[in-house]
């Protein structure tokens, strides 16, 4: 299993008129937690499109929680609970974990903001036909699970 962790802290941009994270963003924190899973592994995206592959996203669910506001940091888990073959099935937990927004009721601290998953595909660049994990990338999650 992989699983990591990072932090993001809400911007204003990324709130609605209520004050609260509009919901397109969460996907974005989902990417984000993605992202840095893989760098954290050794995979970093522009080393495997460097090398002829692309991630398409084939889809995503999300459910909301509890709001954050402009200030809340929050905590991204990205984990993967099997190997890759045609598709990486990345699950993403966000979770309060600070605010200096007056707004943020302090028992919302720790509590879960929003879960999902995101499911990705592997194609090739250059002809856009789906393939399976490139063999490196396969060596590198391999001790994973």
């Amino acid at each position: 299993m992989i699983r990591t962790e990072c932090n993001v802290e809400v911007r204003y941009y990324e709130t609605d008129l209520m004050g609260i994270v509009h919901h397109s963003n969460y996907i974005r924190y989902f990417e984000y937690g993605r992202i840095k899973m893989l760098e954290e592994i050794g995979l970093p995206i522009s080393e495997i499109e460097g090398r002829g592959i692309m991630l398409p996203v084939v889809s995503t669910f999300c459910t909301y929680k509890t709001p954050s506001r402009m200030g809340d940091t929050l905590k991204i888990i990205s984990s993967m609970e099997s190997m890759p073959m045609a598709k990486m099935r990345i699950k993403t937990q966000i979770i309060k974990e600070s605010s200096v927004n007056p707004l943020t009721p302090k028992m919302e601290i720790g509590s879960v903001v929003a879960e999902g998953e995101v499911v990705i595909g592997f194609i090739k660049s250059d002809t856009r036909k789906p393939c399976r994990i490139p063999e490196y990338a396969a060596e590198i999650m391999e001790k994973y699970f």
